[in-house]
């Protein structure tokens, strides 16, 4: 688990997490977060919510894993959760993106192109390095990720 020493910390690297696609479990009082990766869900999730763990979990499970089951329960005590935003979100910010620098007809069929193929994400970033355009997209992007973090955490009563 990991502490932000201010709210606007708090926000750039919770919206961090998200990026990459985790989960985060939070408690806005003390500002202390955790990422969650699917895939630890998939692996760990059994061990989540068992009121202690066994003492044979040694013979189940590897050193390090034991520490990340550990991890994972310090991170679902904590009271509150933002999922990264949708799919169909994340196109919106790449096609606001695109229309706010379209550079003529051939990059706006390339940015739908690259937004209707079976990898959006992959394509677009392709795109966008292409016409020169990829650090203003991250750029972009993580703004869009903080605001997406501002707004979730307004919501919280």
């Amino acid at each position: 688990m990991d502490k932000a020493k201010n709210i606007e910390e708090f926000v750039k690297l919770v919206a961090d997490g998200m990026s990459i696609g985790c989960t985060i479990r939070y408690d806005l009082k003390s500002l202390s977060y955790g990422e969650v990766h699917q895939h630890q869900l998939a692996e760990y999730e059994e061990y989540l919510d068992m009121a202690e763990l066994s003492e044979d979990i040694e013979e189940v499970l590897l050193d390090w894993e034991i520490d990340e089951v550990k991890y994972l329960r310090e991170i679902f005590d904590l009271p509150d959760e933002i999922e990264p935003p949708r799919t169909r979100k994340q196109i919106d910010w790449m096609a606001d993106f695109a229309n706010e620098r379209s550079k003529g007809p051939l990059f706006v069929k390339d940015v739908q192109r690259a937004i209707d193929s079976r990898h959006p994400f992959g394509a677009f970033k392709e795109v966008m390095a292409d016409y020169g355009l990829l650090e203003d997209w991250y750029q972009y992007r993580d703004e869009c990720y903080r605001d997406y973090v501002r707004s979730e955490l307004e919501r919280v009563p």
